[in-house]
């Protein structure tokens, strides 16, 4: 049977409207950052030393800033401005009488990674805390968590407190989620409350969680684990994989090991998030784009690189961000090192109108140079991904020097791959012709056995690429 067209007239109709609505959310949006901003500004210059510091050299004053449009009067800050003082960066609360219990008092300490890997200190006051537990219940239910769901948190019970393991926790709390958590990670010797990994298989299966949630590379590795031990995640219907790219292929082998595990519908939700951002961006369905749950909590500006000025919509460019309605850690104009695309059109998967991030983000100054040819990281890991539906359990990119001991000798790629002993030939030549393909560079290939990458999450995040060239030059 034909399908009937839509008269001219009606679709320009729904056009009209569709704008309509965009430019009422976006109009609305702009109404409450305004809004927290008035409140902000006066902040900046009071109780933030940094702010204090940028205001007296430009010249500026809290009057300066009427609308948000008026932010980029403040010059970028970078990631190093920030982990080389983080106390330049908190609001002291001592200096801007009138604030609340809630405003001034510490409830938690998150820590991002700093350039030497000693951790840097992020603020919550209580304020914050209740922000970040609505931007993750929101979070949470655009993908798809409910109060029918038993959440496992995958996260590590780590040295430092990380965002991961907050995002989890909150997440499956706020919308009424029964919540279990592994407790993996490196064990301490005063207090062992760490479990192992076949441990957290055991409550997966046991408890009938429907939803796990952690860090992209250890969920697979735990799925891969319960493969091996013969499990029932009969119930796993949701894979919240996050803090690392999930490529189409991973997500496709994750859901086909857990059907053989007895789950035959699973969704797998990659979002993007950062400590930053004070909780991922989630998809409401699969790469569909990651919705923001809170964005008038943020100003967000996606520029050139080069010059800072803005992209077109929907473009990539360089991420800056503005908090707008934080007490403890603020920070102004941060450029985090992401490049990203931010669209602020309505999805046409579920309809909202928040703003998303299209595609998988990338670092800016994660590009390199490997034998005079460009290579981007997560291009070249995104196509190898595709391998792990072909025989490899897990794969590491390391670039080096073909003599290590020689920072001047040339440059050389290797792929580590973890496999059964019976493909390594075949692999040998996918992998070959994977990494020629995306780098026109021959890699050389080290076959490990197929566990043979062991417990990867040991510390928090696998690191599948590695450039040990830093460390020698």
């Amino acid at each position: 049977m034909a399908t009937k067209s839509v008269p001219t007239e009606s679709r320009e109709r729904q056009k009209r409207a569709a704008e309509a609505d965009s430019g009422t959310y976006v109009q609305q949006l702009r109404d409450r950052q305004n809004a927290y901003l008035a409140r902000m500004a006066p902040l900046w210059a009071q109780a933030h030393p940094y702010a204090r510091r940028v205001l007296a050299e430009r010249g500026l004053t809290p009057d300066d800033f009427r609308t948000v449009d008026d932010i980029p009067k403040l010059p970028p800050m970078t990631k190093q401005d920030y982990i080389s003082d983080p106390e330049l960066f908190r609001l002291d609360h001592s200096r801007a009488p009138g604030f609340s219990l809630e405003e001034r008092t510490i409830a938690d300490i998150i820590y991002t990674a700093g350039s030497t890997g000693d951790p840097t200190p992020f603020y919550d006051t209580v304020h914050d805390r209740f922000a970040r537990i609505q931007i993750l219940e929101r979070g949470a239910r655009i993908a798809g968590v409910g109060p029918d769901d038993t959440v496992m948190n995958l996260f590590p019970l780590s040295a430092v407190p990380h965002q991961g393991f907050l995002s989890a926790t909150w997440g499956a709390m706020a919308t009424g989620s029964k919540l279990l958590s592994a407790l993996t990670g490196r064990a301490y010797a005063d207090f062992p409350v760490h479990r192992r990994m076949d441990e957290a298989i055991e409550l997966i299966e046991s408890q009938s969680a429907t939803v796990l949630w952690g860090i992209t590379s250890y969920v697979r590795r735990v799925i891969l684990r319960a493969e091996t031990l013969g499990k029932d995640f009969s119930a796993v219907r949701l894979v919240m994989a996050m803090g690392e790219p999930c490529p189409t292929a991973m997500r496709d082998d994750m859901r086909e090991r857990l059907t053989r595990l007895g789950s035959p519908r699973v969704t797998v939700n990659n979002g993007y998030g950062m400590t930053e951002l004070m909780g991922p961006s989630t998809e409401c369905r699969e790469n569909g784009g990651a919705h923001l749950p809170a964005p008038a909590q943020f100003f967000f500006e996606v520029v050139d690189p080069q010059n800072y000025t803005p992209v077109p919509d929907g473009a990539r460019g360089l991420l800056v961000l503005t908090h707008l309605n934080r007490r403890g850690t603020v920070l102004l104009r941060y450029v985090a090192g992401d490049v990203v695309a931010l669209t602020h059109e309505q999805c046409p998967h579920c309809g909202r109108w928040e703003p998303r991030f299209l595609g998988s983000p990338y670092r800016v100054d994660g590009l390199t140079k490997v034998k005079g040819t460009l290579v981007n990281p997560a291009v070249l890991l995104e196509g190898l991904s595709s391998l792990l539906s072909r025989g490899v359990k897990e794969y590491q990119v390391v670039i080096s020097h073909e003599t290590p001991s020689d920072p001047l000798s040339a440059d050389a790629l290797r792929v580590r791959a973890a496999c059964a002993e019976e493909d390594q030939a075949r692999l040998q030549q996918e992998i070959a012709a994977t990494v020629r393909a995306e780098t026109e560079i021959t890699p050389e290939i080290e076959f490990l056995p197929a566990d043979g990458f062991g417990e990867i999450a040991g510390g928090y995040k696998f690191k599948r690429f590695v450039d040990e060239r830093a460390d020698t030059a």
